[in-house]
C-alpha cells in the first residue's frame, strides 16, 4: 500500500531547497519545529512531512498546516517503517538541487536555510553546510552550547573520512543541507543503528563538510527524542518497530556500509587504499559485535 499524500508539486517551479521532515508521535513539539521552518528568510523551500503511522495527534497537525501552507507536502505512512526508513522517505520526494533533514523535535534559527545554501553557493568543492549547535531539554530558550560540532575540510577525502570515523560524536551535522545529487550517490540512512554516521562518511569521500560559524540549530535531548538517551529496548523499537530478519547483523551492516562507502566513491588508488585500511582495523576492533551477530542471529533462527 502507498503512502497518503496531500497533491504532488511535480509541476511546479523547483524550489531552492527540499526539507524532508520525518515524524512520529511527535503531537507535543511538532507545531515549534515547524513554525521556525516556515518562519525562514530564505522561503524558497518545499517542505517534505512524513508521519510515520503516528497514534497520536501528529498527522491532524500535519495536515492543518499543510492546508494553509502550500510548500509543504503531507505524506502519512500506512504502516511504522521505522525511524531510519522514514528520513529515506521524505528524500525521495525532494525535488530541489539543495535538500535538509529537519527533525520534528529540533528547532532552527530563522536564517538557518540561508546561511548553509550561501556556504554551498560559494565553494562547489563543499557538498555538506551546517551551523554550530545548541542543545536544550524543555525550553529552546534554556540551552547549553555545544562545543564538539565539526567541519571536515581536509582537501584528501581520505582525511576527511578518517577524521568522521574518529571525531564525531552527536550527528549534528546530518542536520546542515547537502547537495541532493551527491546525497543521491549514497545508501541514505540504512536500517541499523550507526547507519546515519556512515552517511557522512561517505559524504566525506565524495566532497569537504563545512561549517556555519554561527549556533543555528537548536537540537532537543532528552529520553524521548534523543536516540542517544533512550533504553536499549526503546532504541530497537525507534529502529525495528516490528521485529525481522532486517534487524539482524547490524555490526555486519555497519562494516558493509562502511566498504560500500569506500567502494563505491571515485578515489586514487591510495586513498582507497588508505580508507580500506581504516575500515578492516575499525571492523577488528568490532569483532565481539561481530561475533554477537552471530550468536543472535542462531537464537533468531532457534526461535523461529
Amino acid at each position: 500500500m502507498n503512502a497518503a499524500a496531500s497533491p504532488s508539486p511535480a509541476s511546479a517551479p523547483l524550489p531552492r531547497v527540499s526539507v524532508g521532515m520525518p515524524a512520529y508521535n511527535a503531537g507535543q513539539t511538532i507545531r515549534a519545529s515547524l513554525d521556525a521552518l516556515l518562519a525562514q528568510t530564505l522561503g524558497d523551500f518545499e517542505l517534505i512531512v512524513s508521519d510515520n503511522a503516528s497514534t497520536d495527534d501528529t498527522w491532524a497537525i500535519v495536515s492543518e498546516y499543510a492546508a494553509r501552507d502550500p510548500r509543504i507536502v503531507a505524506i502519512r505512512q500506512p504502516k511504522n517503517i521505522g525511524a531510519n526508513g522514514n528520513y529515506t522517505a521524505v528524500f525521495r520526494r525532494a525535488r530541489a538541487p539543495y535538500f535538509k533533514w529537519a527533525s520534528s523535535n529540533d528547532w532552527c534559527a530563522p536564517t538557518l536555510l540561508a546561511r548553509c545554501v550561501e556556504r554551498l553557493d560559494q565553494d562547489p568543492s563543499v557538498v555538506l553546510a551546517a551551523p554550530r549547535t545548541r542543545l536544550f531539554s524543555g525550553s529552546v530558550d534554556q540551552f547549553t552550547e555545544y562545543g564538539r560540532d565539526y567541519a571536515f575540510m581536509q582537501e584528501q577525502p581520505v582525511e576527511r573520512f578518517v577524521a568522521v570515523g574518529k571525531m564525531l560524536a552527536l550527528n549534528n551535522i546530518l542536520n546542515g543541507v547537502i547537495r541532493t545529487e551527491t546525497l543521491a550517490h549514497t545508501r541514505l540512512i540504512e536500517h541499523y543503528v550507526g547507519a546515519d554516521v556512515i552517511l557522512i562518511g561517505h559524504l566525506a569521500l565524495l566532497g569537504k563538510l563545512a561549517q556555519v560559524d554561527e549556533p543555528l540549530f537548536y537540537r532537543r535531548m532528552d529520553r524521548e527524542t534523543a536516540t542517544r538517551l533512550m533504553s536499549a529496548d526503546a532504541l530497537y523499537r525507534h529502529h525495528y518497530p516490528v521485529r525481522t530478519r532486517q534487524a539482524l547483523f547490524p555490526a555486519w551492516r555497519r562494516f558493509g556500509g562502511w566498504l560500500n562507502a569506500v567502494f563505491t566513491s571515485r578515489l586514487s588508488m591510495s586513498d582507497r587504499a588508505g580508507a580500506l585500511a581504516w575500515t578492516l582495523r575499525n571492523a577488528y576492533w568490532s569483532m565481539p559485535a561481530l561475533g554477537r551477530d552471530l550468536l543472535d542471529a542462531a537464537a533468531y533462527v532457534v526461535r523461529r
